[in-house]
């Protein structure tokens, strides 16, 4: 993000915090929060289930201390307020093998009946999962830093008919990836919209829905020669925008490279393009709720001509309602990304019916991928080179590349309770075969027991994770956490 926009941006926050506070339909008081841990580790990166779906808080090495401050306003909670606002901000101090500052949270929000606005950085998930127990939706799972943006939605579902038959949710939304390895002040464009059938006070309610994720525009950090004409930056302009929104071809006849404008990348369309479509089934009753969700993984027309339809995100929620002991939920999901549509990419040249090799979250053009500081901004199960830390790193000489996207993983969450301790118990397998040009074979298994109980005004955290030997180093780490909320 450059360091103007930077600024603007949060001028803009601290314009809404400072100029809102004097609303009169506002009273629910800011919280506050501090904590402070270490992580350590038999090898020298902390495992799989301790660093991973963080929100890029955990660095990939171990052993060092970490210091947290937030301060957060929640919208008031009162019925038949139409207008209230929020804010947060959260600070990570990371001291030791790694040391950094991080503002992983930076935001100010308002609401005016259903439609939100918010600008700045702000932990999310995006797509139809657990949003307790998930391994994190396919194209956005907390994995990664929050990208900064600015965007307008509808955040809870909304019904469009009296009778609450049909209700809606999404988003619509402008950010700053900044820069990376190989270009900077590049754009994200995101939106998404979501459907849900039936009542409110029905058991059975069908969801469907879709998102949509373009990274755009930029300046290039390194040469790029399309059809004998080098290109410095990517379309930018308003043209190139509504090629974003729409996701329109630029295939023509007259096809042109003019840096700048958008048919400047000499490629399919403006941008690089992914999502999911998404659906879920929904039961509940006085005691239990379950959901069950699949997500459809698109970055071409795969999907389209469903060469790549077994691949995906399948899961299985469980939930107790009135259980305040034992287990309390369970969570099964199933990643397959093994597929790509098969081993044959497409190209101008090639039948449609043939397009494959999607080497999901890389691109030709953005060659970061779907990553953001340096970490996959979906499914962790998919990450850099240099988070694999059991594969040789000789790969590739981008050691940022991702090397490892074709995963078949099956994960189980429980969450529990006895007396006081709240408990949270993952186990995930996965078989790694890479990816179509740099072919892999691996088996992972990666287990987590997380433990949290009150001692007096603190709360105590304990992590244990394990990962065996496989496409991560064989690991044994623990972490531990106090936290403090007022």
């Amino acid at each position: 993000m450059p360091k103007q926009l930077e600024l603007t941006l949060y001028g803009l926050v601290s314009f809404l915090l400072c100029h809102l506070s004097d609303a009169q339909s506002i009273s629910r008081k800011p919280q506050y929060g501090v904590e402070a841990g270490t992580y350590l580790s038999t090898a020298a990166s902390n495992p799989f289930w301790i660093r991973s779906n963080q929100y890029g808080e955990v660095p990939l090495k171990s052993r060092g201390f970490t210091l947290r401050a937030q301060v957060r306003k929640e919208y008031d909670s009162l019925a038949g307020k139409k207008f209230s606002y929020g804010y947060g901000a959260r600070a990570v101090l990371n001291v030791g093998s790694t040391n950094q500052v991080l503002l992983t949270e930076l935001y100010g929000k308002v609401r005016y009946g259903a439609f939100e606005l918010y600008a700045g950085r702000r932990r999310e998930l995006v797509g139809l999962a657990d949003s307790v127990l998930s391994i994190g939706s396919y194209i956005w799972s907390g994995n990664a830093l929050p990208i900064p943006k600015v965007q307008v939605s509808l955040p809870n579902y909304t019904p469009i008919l009296k009778n609450g038959l049909i209700a809606v949710k999404g988003n619509f939304a402008h950010g700053w990836f900044g820069k990376g390895d190989w270009i900077q002040n590049y754009y994200l464009h995101q939106k998404s919209l979501y459907i849900r059938l039936g009542k409110p006070d029905w058991r059975f309610k069908f969801h469907g829905g879709f998102n949509h994720q373009v990274q755009w525009g930029g300046t290039l950090l390194y040469d790029r020669v399309d059809r004998g004409v080098k290109i410095t930056r990517y379309g930018s302009d308003l043209e190139s925008y509504l090629y974003v929104i729409t996701s329109k071809t630029l295939y023509s006849d007259d096809f042109k490279v003019e840096n700048g404008k958008a048919s400047a990348e000499g490629g399919n369309r403006v941008g690089n393009h992914l999502g999911t479509f998404d659906i879920g089934l929904e039961y509940e009753d006085a005691r239990t709720k379950w959901f069950m969700y699949r997500q459809s993984i698109y970055e071409d027309g795969s999907l389209f001509y469903l060469n790549n339809i077994s691949d995906g995100l399948l899961g299985l929620s469980f939930k107790r309602k009135q259980a305040t002991s034992g287990i309390l939920r369970v969570v099964v999901e199933y990643l397959h990304t093994s597929s790509q549509g098969g081993s044959v990419s497409s190209g101008r040249a090639t039948a449609d019916e043939l397009r494959g090799n999607d080497d999901y979250f890389n691109n030709g053009r953005y060659i970061d991928g779907w990553t953001y500081n340096g970490q996959t901004i979906g499914t962790p199960f998919i990450m850099p080179l240099r988070y694999t830390t059991g594969l040789p790193q000789n790969l590739a000489a981008n050691r940022n590349l991702i090397v490892n996207n074709r995963v078949n993983a099956v994960t189980i969450g429980v969450q529990s309770r006895v007396k006081k301790f709240d408990l949270v118990t993952r186990i995930s397998m996965s078989k790694n075969l890479g990816n179509y040009d740099v072919p892999l074979s691996f088996t992972q298994t990666s287990v987590q027991q997380h433990i949290a109980f009150p001692v007096q005004k603190y709360t105590l955290n304990a992590i244990v994770a394990y990962d065996n030997a496989g496409v991560l180093e064989q690991n044994l780490g623990l972490g531990l956490l106090v936290k403090r909320y007022f």
